[in-house]
């Protein structure tokens, strides 16, 4: 189904998400610089180029879990505490609603 428009006034999810996307990179570059590493480290530890990690902290490229957690494994870190680590910075602007939260 198409809307009125043809479609033209739908928002990528990219575009929906950039801020998310930015805050993302902006965590995975700290916990890399953290660890000591260089962007080119952790890309020869996956088999890509710097540009693919590159992409990913500056928040142009989304990821999906997976390349998330072989990022951090990459790294020696934790996917988990990353992901808490993520889930603060998203909350402390607002970004992450309420009613998402896990109980527990």
């Amino acid at each position: 189904m198409t809307s009125p428009t043809g479609g033209h006034d739908r928002i990528s999810t990219k575009a929906k998400l950039a801020n998310e996307l930015r805050i993302l990179g902006n965590v995975l570059a700290r916990a890399r610089e953290r660890a000591g590493l260089k962007q080119f480290d952790v890309a020869g530890r996956l088999h890509l180029p710097p540009s693919y990690l590159s992409k990913i902290e500056n928040g142009t490229r989304r990821l999906d879990v997976i390349e998330f957690i072989q990022i951090a494994n990459a790294m020696n870190i934790d996917p988990a505490e990353l992901l808490r680590e993520l889930e603060a910075a998203l909350d402390s602007r607002g970004l992450v609603p309420v009613e998402s939260r896990h109980v527990g």
